[in-house]
């Protein structure tokens, strides 16, 4: 078979990227199958079962590849990687007062960049992953862009919107287009072992996404309680034993009583102090972005088409504007509440192509103290 028909596909022990290897091999593609080893063997995650794995499960990929799929495969030591590039940058992120996005930065940092490597030193040209995303062409920009899913509830896109140098010629998504009960449907066919397939979540190595548990060893003596909570308001609501780990946004596991649904409004690292409010408090139009990347930043001085933002994966478009392209500046056409720091702002275009990202890094009215 023809070189340039030779691919790597990223897999993770999941039933998207299973089905993913198994649509490029009856495509015709050379086919070989890369798992990213992120966890030592010696750790809790690493000895887990196969239905108990968040990501990345070795022994799975080895049993899909050799009994299933019939294709070879590698695996990639990322555990150092993973751990200073995901994992600290997660820790360091919620010490800072920053709400960090776990799953975008292992895309960027660790993932997709390692996958490439490993593709390139071994000669092969392209990489595909199991990602509900695909190549659109977007009109106002005249150049291909991540297109949001057809199942937008299982849509990748925003992850990968802080992920460099991808383009069609050099990654493909083979179940982009397609439904979650169509790729079970699929992998069925392919006799794969559908319900011990694991599901990937976001946040893979917090267990129960219990933050605030996994950050308690963390927290230097500085930042441990008691801290004080009150609402904006000032009402005074007791204490708790520490903010970190907690997001704006978030109502459960406060563990005060309010007497009515209160949710995190600011968390003041340096006063530890927590203030809550009524959910109506926090939607805000106006957001700053650092670090920004994609077609739409490169455009300088021209005039940009309708432009809609994302907050969060699951989130519909919202439109917006931008007020200054040199400062980093937006505005909502409606108000939202998802505007956090260190959360990750992805712009889409009219057609839902990503044409951009930054990392919020300003709340609006919720920077200073709420109190005043």
């Amino acid at each position: 078979m023809k070189r340039n028909k030779s691919i790597v596909i990223g897999m993770s022990g999941g039933v998207d990227s299973a089905v993913s290897a198994w649509l490029l091999k009856k495509e015709g593609y050379d086919v070989t199958g890369v798992i990213l080893r992120l966890w030592g063997k010696d750790s809790s995650e690493a000895s887990k079962g196969w239905g108990e794995r968040t990501c990345c499960h070795v022994p799975m990929v080895e049993y899909l590849c050799q009994k299933i799929l019939n294709i070879p495969y590698a695996i990639v030591d990322a555990e150092s990687a993973f751990k200073s590039d995901v994992v600290d940058s997660f820790k360091s992120a919620y010490r800072t007062g920053e709400t960090p996005n776990p799953c975008t930065s292992c895309n960027e940092k660790v993932k997709l960049p390692l996958l490439r490597r490993w593709a390139e030193e071994n000669g092969i040209p392209k990489v595909a992953t199991g990602h509900y995303t695909y190549w659109k062409r977007s009109e106002d920009f005249n150049v291909s862009g991540l297109a949001m899913a057809h199942d937008l509830a299982k849509d990748q896109s925003y992850f990968l919107s802080r992920t460099p140098d991808l383009c069609p010629e050099n990654t493909v998504f083979p179940v982009g287009r397609m439904s979650k009960p169509q790729v079970r449907e699929l992998a069925r066919e392919a006799g794969f072992p559908v319900e011990g397939l694991l599901e990937n979540q976001e946040v893979c190595f917090v267990s129960e996404k219990r933050v605030t548990e996994f950050l308690s060893h963390e927290i230097d003596q500085d930042h441990r309680g008691p801290w004080t909570v009150r609402t904006i308001a000032g009402e005074a609501l007791g204490t708790i034993p520490t903010g970190i780990g907690l997001t704006r946004g978030q109502r459960k596991g406060l563990s005060v009583a309010g007497g009515r649904r209160l949710y995190v409004h600011t968390v003041d690292i340096q006063e530890r102090q927590l203030w809550l409010s009524d959910r109506s408090d926090l939607f805000e139009s106006a957001f700053t972005v650092k670090s920004p990347m994609g077609m739409m930043f490169e455009k300088k001085g021209k005039k940009l088409g309708e432009l809609f933002v994302r907050f969060r994966s699951t989130m519909s478009p919202v439109p917006c504007r931008v007020e200054d392209a040199e400062e980093g500046r937006f505005r909502l056409e409606r108000p939202h509440d998802g505007i956090v720091e260190g959360q990750v702002a992805a712009f889409y275009d009219k057609e839902n192509i990503l044409v951009g990202s930054g990392l919020i890094i300003r709340k609006g009215t919720g920077a200073d103290n709420p109190s005043e």
